[in-house]
């Protein structure tokens, strides 16, 4: 083993243990998407109504063995990217040099959007991991044309497509790569090509059933959330801009304008081609579908597997070190400020409010269990009934035991979260009811589904200064069916 690469792993091994300190002494609540996925991971299946499977599969690996605690689902992020950089100094060290491979692994395991992740269990942390993977044994079998890296390449991107359905883009880039380069296109007749690309969509093809039999559920809502046929301009710069403005907190205020300086003044050099053909078409697509509608600033985030090292390897070899470590010690100070953020406002003296505490949205939730436990054990014939699916993910995590008969409120039949997917008032008919809500008028659309019903509670939650939670409670008795 390499000095850089040892070097490297006790790195990682120390920055990892130091947001595992974060995490374990953090007075947060899980996000509300880490609940829902958890409560994916209690039935396990090969599709849910947003996602691919694979990140439940991977939280009920994980709590399977150390249980259902906050930092057990939390904990493949931080196991996990830490051999996504393995794979990035293995990618670098393939194309440039052990230098370039060592400075590579740094920079992406103290990236801004590695930082915040590592902390969050994402569909994005094993997107990036079997990215990674693919791009790795993609390289070595282009280099070495053997079966064993083209299966490995078709294995990985084939679990990367059961993480998150954007993977696909990996054969664009893959196939692209292939035709820009003279040596290589004759894989465009191989067979070991095509059985690669049959390997990962045969490892996909159980989705693609799962699918089939739910309506395309998981299709419909990716389209949905991308909101192109909502969009009420055919382009949006603002949009395109404050995506990109959003890069500046994924990859780093210095990395990101380096990144497109180098879009707009491509290397030459052969090394860089592969770097190019695995960012320019992810990022071109993410960035039209922000000019046409709206791009979250994570949805690029693969870009920054090939990104970290094409910048990396520019500065190196422009003798431009020093850049380097300063782009990669301001990403390790927006580190600090993000982990440590409340106590930086306490030593400014700048008091805290809910429209500046990046933390509001995991906020809250447990408190809001602690108070409703009492009113659920005094109603134990009671289902539990929402209206929204973040309170209700949060709720069935939280409460004591876990109240997985939970159902939402849905006369119209609509498809719009796991939820709806899963649950039916209708095969609870005479039952009675707690209904949780945040809306104290929506209880007169819920009342005529029962005989009867009254106002149980009221619970305040005063989380800041500028900002109280109130959540109706309703105890409706014998549901008539609707």
């Amino acid at each position: 083993m390499g000095t850089n690469l040892t070097t490297l792993i006790l790195i990682t091994i120390i920055v990892q243990l130091y947001r595992l300190s974060v995490l374990l002494n953090a007075q947060i609540d899980l996000y509300v998407d880490e609940a829902y996925y958890w409560g994916w991971s209690q039935e396990l299946a090969f599709g849910y109504f947003s996602k691919p499977p694979m990140i439940a599969w991977i939280i009920a690996l994980f709590t399977s063995i150390c249980g259902d605690s906050l930092v057990c689902i939390k904990l493949p992020a931080l196991l996990l990217y830490p051999v996504t950089t393995l794979f990035i100094y293995l990618i670098a060290r393939e194309l440039f040099n052990e230098k370039v491979a060592f400075w590579s692994g740094v920079a992406f395991i103290t990236l801004p959007a590695v930082s915040m992740s590592s902390l969050i269990i994402s569909t994005d942390v094993p997107f990036l991991l079997f990215w990674a993977m693919a791009l790795y044994f993609f390289l070595k079998a282009l280099k070495e044309d053997r079966g064993l890296y083209w299966a490995i390449a078709g294995l990985s991107a084939g679990l990367g497509l059961l993480s998150k359905y954007t993977m696909i883009i990996f054969l664009i880039s893959a196939l692209l790569y292939i035709g820009m380069e003279p040596r290589y296109r004759h894989y465009l007749k191989s067979t070991k090509l095509y059985m690669a690309i049959l390997i990962a969509a045969l490892i996909y093809f159980p989705n693609l059933i799962w699918n089939g039999t739910h309506q395309f559920i998981s299709f419909v809502h990716t389209k949905n959330i991308s909101k192109i046929e909502g969009a009420h301009h055919l382009f949006n710069p603002d949009k395109l801009l404050e995506f990109w403005g959003a890069q500046l907190a994924v990859f780093g205020p210095l990395f990101f304008p380096i990144f497109l300086y180098l879009l707009v003044h491509p290397l030459r050099e052969r090394a860089f081609k592969p770097l190019y053909a695995f960012t320019v078409p992810f990022f071109a697509i993410i960035s039209l579908q922000a000019l046409l509608s709206r791009a979250l600033a994570n949805w690029a985030a693969p870009v920054y597997i090939a990104a970290t090292i094409m910048v990396v390897a520019y500065l190196l070899e422009r003798h431009r070190e020093r850049l380097l470590k300063i782009g990669i010690a301001i990403n390790l100070l927006l580190a600090l400020l993000f982990y440590h953020y409340h106590t930086v406002l306490e030593v400014l003296h700048i008091p805290l409010t809910s429209k500046i505490d990046p933390y509001k949205r995991v906020t809250g939730y447990s408190l809001l269990a602690k108070k409703l436990q009492p009113i659920v054990e005094s109603h134990p014939e009671a289902i539990l009934l929402f209206d929204n699916r973040s309170i209700m993910a949060e709720m069935i995590y939280y409460l004591n035991p876990h109240p997985f008969d939970a159902v939402i409120f849905n006369p119209d039949h609509l498809l719009a979260s796991q939820y709806h997917l899963t649950t039916d008032m209708n095969r609870h008919l005479g039952q009675n009811f707690l209904y949780i809500t945040t809306e104290k008028g929506r209880i007169e659309r819920v009342r005529p589904y029962f005989e009867g019903g009254r106002l149980e509670a009221v619970i305040e939650l005063p989380l800041y200064p500028d900002l109280t939670r109130r959540y109706y409670i309703y105890y409706l008795t014998h549901f008539k069916g609707y």
